[in-house]
């Protein structure tokens, strides 16, 4: 898993806080884990991963996925 992390920013975000589905700012939270990767101005790229790209909520099952989202 660290190496999924490996030299990226990850700025989390509580949607119960932050809201729900607000399309408005581009980020559509669908689904709990999300991962949107945004440009260098904040922007979403549209560019999504979630935790429908993997089975079992498991390091085995999460870390492939997240470190190709990530790091291609």
């Amino acid at each position: 898993m660290l190496n999924a992390f490996e030299g990226i920013y990850l700025i989390r975000v509580d949607v119960d806080l932050w809201g729900w589905g607000d399309e408005s700012l581009g980020f559509d939270v669908s689904a709990i884990p999300i991962f949107f990767k945004i440009d260098p101005q904040g922007q979403p790229t549209g560019e999504i991963i979630d935790g429908n790209a993997w089975g079992e909520n498991i390091p085995e099952n999460i870390a492939p996925p997240l470190s190709a989202f990530f790091h291609e």
